[in-house]
């Protein structure tokens, strides 16, 4: 009787001893691993839409869409991606295919924001101003095509110079910019037959078909004679 108290409490021991350890190891937690940055893309284009965000290591080409295809970042809508720390090139594409794009952004743990405006697009062409006239220049050939609107009370929108060869009107050579009255735009293209447009306030288009464009360029006023009519 009393062998078998002493190996009921030779057992009990053990249960408690068991029980105890168990207990112990269930404490030891695995350590929290940080989290990774984060770019964050907000759309601050007004009424223009994202169609494309490319994020890619500095070092490397551009990759895949980030956004997606079919997606879209619709103004005010933002759009995060992890990445790692280091340099990075961003890229964004909007529905007329202007892009913004930064360079070499380091990227820190702490992330990066980027509020993309229409100030941050790559336009390609530099501006001038001569009291109140505006001076666009665009286009990497030798003949210049100078387009001035003498519409009056018209703005232009859209300027568009293209080979007479092509099915379809290009990109707007204008960006972001307009022409008002007396404001001019020089499109450098290289010698050759060139279809010419123009696009005002109200949507009216102005035409010039097969225009010749020699080394001594074009000069083009539109002026509401030369409206396209339907």
């Amino acid at each position: 009787m009393r062998k078998a108290a002493v190996l009921l409490g030779i057992f009990a021991l053990v249960m408690i001893s068991g029980c105890g350890q168990q207990e112990q190891e269930t404490e030891v937690q695995a350590p929290e691993q940080e989290a990774s940055p984060e770019i964050t893309i907000i759309n601050g284009l007004e009424a223009w839409n994202i169609y494309a965000i490319l994020i890619d290591p500095s070092d490397s080409p551009w990759g895949e869409d980030r956004l997606g295809e079919d997606e879209i970042l619709a103004p005010g809508e933002s759009f995060t991606l992890e990445i790692t720390e280091g340099s990075w090139d961003i890229m964004v594409t909007d529905e007329d295919l202007d892009t913004y794009t930064l360079w070499q952004v380091e990227i820190g743990p702490e992330g990066y924001v980027w509020n993309v405006t229409l100030e941050d697009i790559d336009t390609g062409w530099d501006t001038e101003e001569f009291g109140e006239q505006l001076i666009l220049e665009t286009g990497e050939g030798s003949a210049p095509v100078i387009i001035t609107n003498n519409l009056g009370d018209w703005d232009i929108y859209f300027v568009y110079v293209d080979p007479s060869e092509s099915d379809e009107w290009g990109d707007d050579c204008l960006g972001i910019e307009i022409l008002g009255q007396d404001d001019e735009i020089t499109v450098w293209v290289d010698p050759g037959t060139y279809d010419l447009r123009a696009a005002d306030v109200d949507g009216d288009t102005y035409t010039l078909w097969d225009v010749e464009v020699d080394v001594d360029g074009y000069y083009w006023f539109v002026t509401l004679d030369d409206m396209d009519m339907e």
